[in-house]
């Protein structure tokens, strides 16, 4: 059974890995070589990637926590810089590049690392 405190713990444990993707230097750099100028250009057509190059209706309502114009302002017109899987291989390599700088090249073949993916993956 799940509680408001289950989910506040587990957004706790989570939330530093999940920033990184978005707020390493490492990420941002990997948008800009991508094509994508700007912070929130970045954001969320990384972000977004996974749906296809989708609009701002679509976005708004999956994202939740942003303003339908605010949305509107990027999207759709971030996928004529970049398409949705390059903006997605963007986010994988800054994340990969994020990871490593900060948990160091050992930790990518660690115990730690395979029981981490071994328990993402059973979700």
């Amino acid at each position: 059974m799940s509680s408001p405190a289950t989910a506040r713990r587990l957004w706790a444990l989570a939330e530093p890995f999940h920033a990184l993707t978005y707020f390493a230097p490492e990420c941002r750099d990997a948008a800009e070589q991508a094509g994508l100028r700007g912070f929130w250009n970045g954001y969320f057509a990384q972000r977004a990637a996974p749906l296809g190059a989708t609009g701002p209706e679509v976005v708004t309502a999956v994202f939740y926590n942003f303003a339908p114009a605010f949305v509107a302002r990027r999207l759709p017109a971030v996928w004529a810089d970049v398409s949705p899987a390059a903006a997605l291989d963007a986010r994988l390599a800054g994340i990969d590049a994020a990871v490593r700088r900060v948990l160091g090249e050992e930790w990518i073949g660690s115990d730690d690392a395979v029981e981490a993916m071994d328990l993402a993956a059973t979700g």
